[in-house]
């Protein structure tokens, strides 16, 4: 029997057009897949800018308890021109179980704890100075000066963000 060559062109014509079907389909099947790595990263990149952001706003008000530190000591001692340090506790859910306060043990959990250092300068010849205080947590730390208007009695500008 022999074949025509309308019917042997018909089958040829099939087969490219399951060819071109598939070639089409894996196209778009890998276009899908890379748009929703994309989506995965730019999600992932988004909660990590989110999470640090909480810390960066956590170490911010460490550095005012800083500040606030400093301020007291120096209102009850107008004399005193040091450094005070202080840690404050952070509470939240997941680390509030937790009850280990010793970074050395393995059940500490550093997201507990945020630290400040308030360094005051005093200027005796004119009654003024300087507060400088930074706090940190989980690695991202903030800094915040505050002018000494007077010291006796204690009178502060309004804090402001150092970029020093």
């Amino acid at each position: 029997m022999k074949v025509k060559d309308s019917e042997r062109y018909k089958c040829n014509c099939c087969r490219n057009r399951r060819a071109m079907s598939i070639l089409v389909a894996l196209i778009v099947v890998s276009t899908l897949i890379m748009l929703a790595s994309v989506g995965l990263k730019i999600s992932s990149d988004e909660a990590e800018i989110t999470n640090y952001d909480l810390y960066a706003m956590q170490a911010q008000l460490s550095a005012e308890s800083g500040l606030m530190h400093a301020a007291a000591a120096l209102g009850g001692d107008s004399s005193f021109a040091s450094t005070v340090y202080g840690t404050m506790e952070v509470s939240f859910d997941s680390a509030a179980e937790a009850t280990a306060t010793d970074p050395e043990d393995p059940e500490f959990d550093e997201r507990r704890f945020a630290f400040y250092e308030a360094q005051i300068t005093l200027n005796r010849s004119n009654e003024t100075g300087r507060i400088l205080s930074t706090g940190r947590y989980m690695g991202v730390s903030r800094k915040l000066s505050a002018e000494i208007e007077k010291i006796s009695p204690l009178k502060l500008k309004k804090a402001v963000v150092s970029y020093e």
